[in-house]
């Protein structure tokens, strides 16, 4: 699903879908064939519910409950990952955190702190809870509050792979595919084949041996502005390991390189932008700001010139420049 923020929608695209989402704004993109120009969003955890069924319900304090519950449809999260409990019965939404499944049941659990205001009945009477049902909106990414710590070195890695020859190879093939890939190649805009390859065996290199070769930043930061749910990073994964067995590494030796790598989701995977985070400051750069020319140059949205002296807005990551004709659509944020 995508969602259209502006635009006409193409009825064909949207008809499978629940009234609710169409309503929303969703369309199915496989069936979508615009008729005019639209502006499309990935889809929002906002307006993701998901029907569930209370199974069981354990009160460890008076301000604290753990819900037991099935999800009518598949419901994919990651534990941490914060979600809220709707209901027609109350009208505020009530947090809950998504702990995991019972391994036993498979039931998922979540936390709740019970709210001071109105609340269900439920929540906080002793009588058994069996078969209430409530939506879930969600789930909602968690930003991390710090960046991940990177693991230790293990130079014999680097070693086993040919002194970092085998790490090359395997990058030239995987980037290979990558840029072939019509899913992860956007990502890759304005970037070289040759640069990403370098960037990453550098990045690698340090990971795993301990010595300082690489320049750039942190992965937090340099996917910070991308979109990248887990569906994706996962796609990514898939990739990357069957570039690691077309060059013959065993098992072991691509669990071990795996771990340098999937330590970072927590950096990378979101679905939102996340602000460029320098020490405690949060610097954003996904908006438009404005400033006058010292040179002429040329409009990257129509290639129109535009003269030295002229005031024009420009995207602060980006650097991209919009003429007088082109800045009323460029937004501030």
């Amino acid at each position: 699903m995508i969602k259209r923020l502006d635009g006409p929608p193409p009825e064909d695209a949207k008809r499978k879908l629940p009234q609710r989402l169409q309503d929303a704004g969703y369309l199915l993109a496989c069936q979508c064939t615009p008729a005019e120009d639209m502006v499309l969003a990935p889809r929002s955890p906002e307006d993701m519910l998901t029907s569930c069924v209370l199974m069981q319900i354990d009160r460890p304090d008076n301000r604290i409950c753990v819900l037991s519950f099935e999800a009518v449809s598949e419901l994919e999260f990651t534990p941490g990952q914060h979600a809220q409990l709707l209901h027609p019965d109350w009208a505020d939404p009530i947090g809950m955190e998504l702990m995991g499944r019972d391994e036993s049941t498979n039931w998922i659990q979540a936390t709740v702190h019970i709210p001071d205001g109105p609340c269900p009945h439920w929540l906080t009477d002793s009588d058994a809870a069996f078969g209430v049902t409530f939506d879930l909106r969600g789930p909602f990414p968690v930003e991390p509050s710090q960046e991940v710590t990177p693991l230790p070195p293990d130079p014999e890695l680097w070693t086993a792979l040919d002194g970092g020859r085998t790490v090359r190879a395997v990058l030239e093939s995987f980037y290979e595919s990558v840029y072939a890939d019509a899913l992860l190649r956007p990502y890759f805009e304005r970037v070289t084949m040759d640069r990403v390859i370098g960037k990453q065996y550098a990045f690698l290199m340090q990971s795993i041996t301990g010595e300082a070769v690489y320049i750039g930043e942190r992965p937090r930061n340099s996917h910070h502005w991308m979109v990248i749910p887990d569906s994706v990073f996962d796609h990514r994964q898939k990739l990357m390991l069957d570039a690691q067995q077309a060059h013959g590494l065993t098992e072991e030796l691509i669990e071990r390189w795996s771990r340098y790598e999937e330590q970072y989701r927590p950096d990378i995977v979101k679905y939102s932008p996340w602000a460029r985070r320098i020490g405690d400051q949060l610097v954003e750069t996904e908006r438009y700001d404005s400033l006058v020319l010292g040179e002429a140059t040329v409009c990257d949205y129509c290639a129109l010139e535009i003269a030295a002296g002229t005031e024009v807005r420009y995207h602060v990551r980006l650097g991209q420049v919009g003429c007088k004709n082109c800045a009323p659509s460029l937004k501030t944020a």
